[in-house]
């Protein structure tokens, strides 16, 4: 398969597109061709080595968070998934043509979404939910979300408001 890697830390000009081997789904996990991965500032940090000393590459490496994409295989355990399935979900090193993904983590694609935009939003969506959780805000309280025009502020603002739904 086709993967972006990183041989050393550095600027993006670090990224190359090469020959990568095939990843093998291992016990409770699923084999995605990948449509998309987005870009998150994760991302840029592991690339850049500014993560190193909690979360360091193996060079060469890989780097992604969010993906989206179809399922070709699946782990005999598994349940609940097919191939052919359109899911998403946060994974590792899905900057490449072919990614495993723990079945835990995977969301079906509902109907209407499509597979890029669905690649948008977990690491997003992920951090939104934490902040607003780790607020305990109660319900008819007020909240000010400063940089809700942003994916993560977003993803808060839309989830405090469906919580306040009956």
């Amino acid at each position: 398969m086709k993967a972006i890697l990183v041989h050393q830390y550095g600027g993006p000009e670090e990224l190359k597109f090469e020959e990568y081997p095939d990843p093998v789904p291992g016990p409770g996990e699923v084999l995605l061709r990948v449509v998309a991965s987005s870009v998150n500032p994760i991302d840029y940090k592991r690339r850049a080595g500014l993560t190193k000393d909690f979360e360091p590459i193996n060079f060469p490496g890989q780097i992604g968070v969010d993906v989206s994409g179809t399922v070709i295989k699946i782990s005999p355990d598994v349940e609940g998934f097919s191939v052919g399935a359109q899911v998403f979900a946060m994974a590792t090193d899905t900057y490449a043509e072919l990614c495993v993904v723990k079945a835990a983590s995977l969301t079906k694609v509902p109907a209407g979404l499509n597979l890029i935009d669905a690649a948008a939003l977990p690491l997003v969506t992920t951090t939104g939910n934490e902040l607003i959780s780790a607020t305990g805000i109660k319900p008819g309280q007020t909240v000010l979300v400063t940089g809700a025009a942003g994916g993560v502020g977003r993803s808060a603002v839309l989830l405090r408001k469906n919580a306040e739904r009956p």
